[in-house]
């Protein structure tokens, strides 16, 4: 009864600690300021709906379509919420980082940019070529 128990105890935390870095995974993540593109780091807060832990680390997630909204305030002037947020969909794919920015426009005015990169890691532990 007792080999019986740690045996399964033992299939059990095997299976925990199974995760998303047993696949390739994929990561998106604000970018980097850059007063040339006049771009500047947008926080991540929710990925397919559900809110982020970290808005400037959220966990890695699956490759595939998945909803990213990002959120970018002036800090001159109030916005809208429509103002300050907005949704993209990406197709993410296997060993890629995703970095987000706000490229300002004129006033409150933002568009996403979305700049893909590989995962140097994931793409040697998974055989994926890294572009």
């Amino acid at each position: 009864m007792t080999r019986r128990l740690s045996l399964l105890l033992l299939v059990a935390s095997t299976a925990a600690a199974a995760g998303i870095y047993d696949q390739p995974w994929s990561l998106v993540e604000p970018g980097d300021r850059s007063e040339v593109r006049k771009e500047f780091p947008a926080a991540i807060t929710q990925i397919d709906g559900q809110s982020v832990r970290d808005t400037r680390r959220p966990d890695a997630i699956t490759p595939g379509k998945h909803s990213i909204t990002i959120r970018f305030e002036t800090g001159r002037v109030n916005q809208s919420e429509s103002e300050a947020t907005r949704v993209v969909e990406i197709d993410l794919a296997p060993c890629t980082r995703y970095r987000v920015v706000a490229q300002r426009q004129q006033g409150t005015k933002w568009d996403p940019q979305v700049y893909p990169e590989p995962i140097s890691e994931c793409a040697r532990k998974f055989g994926k070529p890294a572009s």
